[in-house]
């Protein structure tokens, strides 16, 4: 089942709002204030639970603080959990008795079966983390175990991808059903296996079925940079990940659409939305049009009119006259 919970400092009598801020972050650690409040203290948190495993995303203005996870507390409750957390800010980790030091866009991996202390430096300005068990994972658990306490980077590779899969599906939890649930869980498992096999071994013990999987997604995120390239097409995919076509036209054989199908179905939805946008309304639809992919207008008419039933100019206007349809 798919849930959904909020926290908004906003949401509450201001009187409150540190006491039930600090009730939260404190469910699973002791928060100790350094300092007097900030006078602008705010904090908001999503968090989506499929069941498995929980994605959250936390923003904020907060005093500096301590959080201690400590040995009472761990024989008291322990999930048996592992804790990846992402931040565009610098920030500092005390875990047994080691100081791990991570830089902006650094995951760092906690364990709940081991105590930590974790500053916070007078703000928390953006936060992203996974919560899963051990068993969630097709690794043994004595190699992830050595992960634990390590900065792993985020600005390229699996790591960044896995960051910007997290807050995306945070982002448009509105849009997710209860059906949806395994597959969110699958996507952000597979891409948790790929970024730790990475560290530990250079990805060669990645199971086949999730590096197929991570791959097709790796090609998604590509394709949706490059729709503005008239030059995008299967061949150049291919190129680009280093794979043959006939071996990316079999990554795709299991999918509701063929790979050329799929990037003409995401630019004619680009091409939609603006035509739609008010702001948009004094831009040329030929411009449009070049701007996703499609430098011949006559081509993009005819593509459009397939697809939408109307041509881009008659779907302008039916978006114009009816704003709320």
């Amino acid at each position: 089942m798919l849930i959904t919970t909020d926290f908004r400092t906003d949401d509450l009598p201001v009187e409150d709002r540190e006491d039930a801020s600090f009730g939260l972050l404190g469910e699973s650690s002791i928060v100790e204030l350094r300092g007097d409040p900030r006078p602008d203290f705010r904090f908001a948190q999503r968090v989506l639970s499929t069941g498995a495993i929980s994605v959250a995303t936390a923003t904020g203005a907060m005093p500096s603080m301590l959080l201690r996870r400590t040995p009472r507390l761990v024989r008291r409750f322990d999930p048996g959990v592992l804790h990846l957390s992402f931040s565009a800010d610098s920030r500092s980790i005390g875990i047994r008795k080691d100081e791990v030091v991570l830089r902006p866009h650094d995951w760092s991996i906690l364990d709940s079966r081991v105590p930590y202390d974790r500053p916070v430096d007078g703000g928390m300005r953006g936060e992203t983390w996974i919560g899963f068990p051990y068993a969630a994972l097709p690794l043994r658990q004595g190699r992830v175990e050595r992960l634990v306490g390590r900065s792993l980077g985020g600005r390229s590779g699996y790591g960044a991808l896995l960051a910007r899969v997290v807050t995306q599906i945070v982002s448009d939890a509105e849009v997710y059903r209860p059906e949806d649930a395994p597959q969110l869980e699958t996507t952000v498992l597979d891409l948790v296996t790929a970024f730790f096999c990475r560290a530990l071994d250079d990805g060669r013990s990645v199971p086949a079925e999730s590096r197929r999987r991570n791959l097709v997604l790796r090609i998604r995120a590509f394709v949706r940079q490059n729709l503005h390239d008239p030059g995008l097409s299967p061949g150049s995919i291919a190129d680009a990940h280093h794979i043959s076509r006939s071996h990316l036209h079999m990554l795709f054989k299991d999918q509701e659409e063929t790979v050329a199908a799929w990037i003409r179905r995401q630019r004619l939805e680009r091409a939609r939305r603006d035509l739609a946008d008010p702001a948009m309304s004094d831009t040329p639809v030929h411009a449009i049009a070049a701007r996703w992919g499609f430098p011949r207008a006559a081509d993009f008419t005819r593509a459009f009119r397939t697809a939408c039933g109307v041509t881009p100019r008659e779907y302008r206007r039916q978006a114009r006259d009816n704003p709320e349809a």
